[in-house]
């Protein structure tokens, strides 16, 4: 017996190998087959922090989906409540009308945090990003519908009102240096907005979600394949969901999108939109349409998508690197210009956008 096992020992673990990696595949086989039995999704439309609301979640069952997706609902309602300046009994609406120049308003712990975080993007975007820019977007009320230019002098004056440098931030509140100041969130409300899904989401069952809050994509998990996700940028000149190109990214990244095209209208051959140049007063004319950022940091997303669309495309793009983000730049060109780390990972879908390199 010994000698017939030294005569075909060979013959024996070359067997004995292959049945163990036939056990192997069936296992890999029917868990991956498991898992995409057991995965099921939904897609989830409305409204929500003054914009559309979509979100598709993936999980093991309905019940789970609906939960979270109420859930999902109820988060940004509440935050809203908390920032938004059009809600009359929000935080920061309150501030705004009821502040005492050089007195103390109070603030949350959790809203002066935030208004810090702004403040640093002000200083390092040397002024493109301003937390206190409400005055002159009231002015042009462009977000409600309106369609004229305001009178120089009266931006310069607007303008006046809108200086960070205006503004002291201390352990208990803010401290307001000047009349007819306004706090306003909304170049960085939706990132936040992003950060608290993307929690909510960490600590759900579910296995992946894409929620998209505006032009704020938050990815989370998978589809039950292990794969990135695919996230389409908007063409800036092309119709509502039509995209210029697509990045893959894993899950847990954020993607902002800044541009000319949300909210605007057109005089005398000239586009005029919502995104203020604090300096200026006016809309921002930095040579580009629109600015993608993916980061994990959805607060960081959306704020530095403001401040490198109004910085244009050289600062932007060294800023966006500074501060160890992705970003997509579109100029007025239908030139696309990205940073390295998403060189790979970004296509264009659209033949009439140019992808060049920097």
């Amino acid at each position: 017996m010994r000698r017939f096992y030294r005569r075909y020992r060979q013959a024996f673990i070359v067997l004995l190998v292959l049945v163990c990696l036939g056990v192997l595949v069936y296992v890999g086989i029917k868990t991956k087959k498991d898992l995409n039995t057991h995965i099921i999704s939904n897609t989830y439309a409305g409204q929500a922090m003054g914009t559309a609301l979509k979100k598709t979640l993936f999980g093991e069952n309905e019940t789970d989906l609906e939960s979270v997706s109420k859930d999902i609902d109820q988060c940004l309602q509440d935050f809203e409540k908390q920032v938004s300046v059009r809600v009359d009994d929000s935080e920061v609406a309150k501030c705004n009308r009821n502040y005492a120049v050089e007195g103390v308003y109070p603030l949350s712990e959790e809203l002066l945090g935030y208004l810090r975080r702004e403040m640093d993007i002000y200083l390092g975007s040397k002024g493109a990003f301003s937390p206190c820019i409400r005055p002159i977007s009231e002015l042009w009320g462009i977000e409600d519908g309106e369609t004229t230019v305001p009178a120089d002098e009266e931006i310069q004056k607007t303008l006046a009102q809108c200086d960070p440098v205006n503004i002291e931030l201390r352990d208990n509140g803010i401290v307001f240096h000047a009349e007819h100041m306004a706090i306003d969130f909304g170049a960085a409300g939706k990132g936040i907005g992003g950060d608290k899904v993307k929690k909510l989401l960490q600590n759900s069952s579910l296995t992946g979600a894409v929620v998209s809050i505006g032009g704020t994509v938050v990815t989370y998990g998978d589809k039950g394949n292990g794969k990135e996700w695919h996230v389409g940028i908007q063409d800036p000149r092309g119709e509502d969901g039509a995209v210029l190109g697509v990045v893959d990214v894993t899950g847990g990244s954020i993607i902002s999108t800044s541009g000319d095209y949300e909210k605007y209208f057109e005089l005398d051959g000239k586009r005029y939109h919502h995104i203020f140049d604090p300096s200026t007063g006016y809309p921002a004319d930095s040579g580009l349409m629109s600015v993608s950022i993916i980061s994990e940091d959805g607060f960081l997303s959306d704020a530095l998508s403001t401040a490198c669309f109004v910085m244009g495309l050289e600062d932007g793009m060294a800023y966006a690197k500074e501060q160890g983000v992705e970003a997509i730049f579109v100029t007025t060109d239908k030139e696309v210009y990205v940073t390295d780390g998403i060189k790979k990972q970004f296509r264009i879908q659209n033949e009439e956008y140019e992808l060049k390199k920097k």
